[in-house]
């Protein structure tokens, strides 16, 4: 029974080429499983390497488009620059050709409020001249007067009611008369009337035409400065 066992135990297994067969087929495929997954180690390193690739020239592009931008950035805010300085020059200029056509028109209306000062200072002047020179006419005058009221009084009513003192009180009355009318005749010419009055010296004694080339005072001999012409005005 025994031999039975073992000679069915015998009987089962393989023979010949096929218990070849089946003690190779455990070691092939484990040679294809090493063949599969190195294959795929290869695609996997090499689909890393395209992506590194790939990653690389994305790289290079974004860098070349970052300093593409960057240029035309730079670029841009140059011609800005440019334009607002152009802006803000053309602006000060304006200003400045406003502010030169203010300041020559306040220079123009300043020299002829100068010139206005000075035409008035010299007509002050001229008027302060006439005024003295008046004033000291009118003080000759006033002194002529009191002398020739003082000389009246001197004249008794006798003398004044004697027939023989009668002829002298006139002709007296007519010298003082005379006296206080100031004397018009020139000192240089003794012909045209005097109506030049001298300064500083304030002497009315030469004609318009002697006055204007007189260096001295004909009366006091003072160095003349300066002459004003005045005119008098008689009621007859």
């Amino acid at each position: 029974m025994d031999n039975l066992k073992t000679h069915s135990e015998y009987a089962d297994q393989p023979q010949g080429p096929q218990a070849n067969a089946l003690s190779f087929a455990l070691p092939t495929g484990q040679v294809l499983d090493s063949h599969m997954i190195g294959q795929q180690h290869a695609n996997l390193s090499s689909f890393w390497f395209s992506l590194e690739q790939h990653r690389l020239q994305l790289d290079q592009v974004l860098q070349l488009h970052n300093e593409q931008l960057r240029v035309s950035l730079q670029k841009h805010i140059s011609m800005h620059n440019a334009t607002l300085l152009n802006l803000v020059e053309s602006v000060t200029r304006d200003v400045l050709m406003q502010k030169h056509d203010e300041i020559a028109s306040l220079r123009i209306q300043l020299q002829k409020k100068q010139e206005d000062l000075e035409t008035t200072l010299h007509d002050r002047d001229e008027w302060m001249k006439v005024a003295v020179a008046a004033y000291e006419i009118n003080q000759s005058l006033i002194h002529m007067l009191r002398t020739v009221q003082e000389a009246n009084s001197h004249v008794s009513s006798n003398d004044l009611d004697a027939p023989s003192y009668r002829g002298e009180a006139s002709s007296t009355a007519r010298t003082a008369v005379e006296t206080a009318q100031p004397n018009l005749i020139c000192k240089v010419c003794n012909s045209g009337n005097a109506c030049m009055l001298l300064l500083p010296c304030q002497h009315l004694c030469a004609c318009k035409p002697c006055g204007a080339w007189l260096a001295t005072c004909p009366i006091c001999g003072a160095a003349k400065t300066d002459a004003i012409e005045a005119r008098f005005v008689y009621n007859k």
